[in-house]
C-alpha cells in the first residue's frame, strides 16, 4: 500500500512539473489500453486467418482424395490448377484492400501449394515423356515468374518467402538433370540460402530468415558432413560448424545457432 501511494506521489509530482491534467493522464491511459486490444486484435486475426486458410487447403484435399478416380481430365485440372489460380486471385484482391490484410498471407500460401499441383496434373495427362525433370522445371519456372512478379508490384514478404521457395526448386532439379552429386546440390544451395538471409538481416523481409535458415544452413552441414565423412579432411567439418556458431552471433539468429550447436 506504501509502495503504490508512493507511486501516486511521483506521478502527481511530474504532473505538476509539465502542467498535466487528469484528463490528460486519462486520455493516454486510454489510448494505451487501445493500442494493447489493437495488437490482441491483430494477433487473434492473424491466427483466425491462418486456420481459416489450413481448413482451405485441407477441405480441397479431402474432396479431391474422395473424387479423383470419378473425374476426367478437365475436372482433375480444374479442381488443382483452377482453385489454386483462384486462391491466388483472390490473395491478389485481398492485398489491394487494408480490410483482408490478415488473410491474404494464408490465401498467398495456400495458392502456392495448390498451383504446383494443378500444373503438375496437367503435366501427367496430357504429357508422354518420361522425364520428371522437365515438368519439375517448368512449373518451377513459372510460379517463380508468378510469385516473384506479383512480390515485385507489392513487396509481400510472402511471395518473397515463395518465390525463394520455387526458385530453391529449379535450381535443384536442374542441378540434378545436369548430374551433379547430392551432396554438392545440397551444399551449393544450403551455402546460397543462408548467404541470402543473410543479405536480408536489417529489412523489412528478414522475418523469411529464421525458417530458411533452419533449411539452409541444416542442408549445407548435411551435404558437407557426408562429403567428407571417413575422408582425411572430416575435422574440416567441426570447424565450419563452429564457424557457423560465429556467424549466428553476427546475424543474432537463435535457428542458426540451434542448427550448428546440433552439427558440433
Amino acid at each position: 500500500m506504501r509502495d503504490k501511494d508512493e507511486a501516486i506521489e511521483q506521478i502527481l509530482e511530474i504532473a505538476r512539473q509539465h502542467g498535466l491534467t487528469a484528463k490528460d493522464i486519462d486520455v493516454a491511459m486510454s489510448q494505451q489500453a487501445e493500442g494493447e486490444h489493437d495488437r490482441s486484435s491483430s494477433l487473434l486475426g492473424r491466427i483466425l486467418g491462418y486456420l481459416g486458410g489450413i481448413f482451405i487447403f485441407a477441405g480441397l484435399c479431402i474432396f479431391i482424395a474422395l473424387n479423383w478416380d470419378s473425374m476426367n481430365t478437365a475436372g482433375r485440372i480444374i479442381i488443382t490448377l483452377g482453385s489454386g489460380i483462384a486462391l491466388f486471385i483472390m490473395a491478389v484482391v485481398a492485398s489491394f484492400d487494408d480490410r483482408y490484410q490478415r488473410v491474404k498471407a494464408p490465401l498467398f500460401l495456400v495458392a502456392a501449394a495448390i498451383q504446383p499441383i494443378g500444373i503438375m496434373v496437367a503435366f501427367d495427362e496430357f504429357s508422354r515423356g518420361d522425364d520428371w525433370h522437365y515438368a519439375s522445371l517448368v512449373t518451377a519456372a513459372l510460379m517463380f515468374f508468378q510469385q516473384f512478379s506479383v512480390f515485385w508490384k507489392k513487396r509481400e514478404t510472402t511471395l518473397l518467402f515463395t518465390s525463394l521457395l520455387f526458385a530453391l526448386w529449379f535450381l535443384a532439379v536442374w542441378f540434378d538433370l545436369l548430374g551433379m552429386d547430392e551432396k554438392l546440390i545440397a551444399i551449393v544451395l544450403g551455402a546460397s540460402t543462408v548467404g541470402f538471409c543473410v543479405g536480408l538481416e536489417g529489412t523489412r523481409y528478414q522475418g523469411v530468415n529464421p525458417f530458411w535458415y533452419l533449411i539452409g544452413s541444416a542442408s549445407f552441414l548435411t551435404g558437407l558432413f557426408e562429403l567428407v565423412e571417413y575422408s582425411a579432411i572430416e575435422i574440416v567439418f567441426l570447424a565450419v560448424a563452429c564457424g557457423g556458431v560465429f556467424l549466428s552471433t553476427w546475424v543474432r539468429s537463435r535457428t542458426l545457432l540451434f542448427v550448428s550447436t546440433v552439427a558440433i
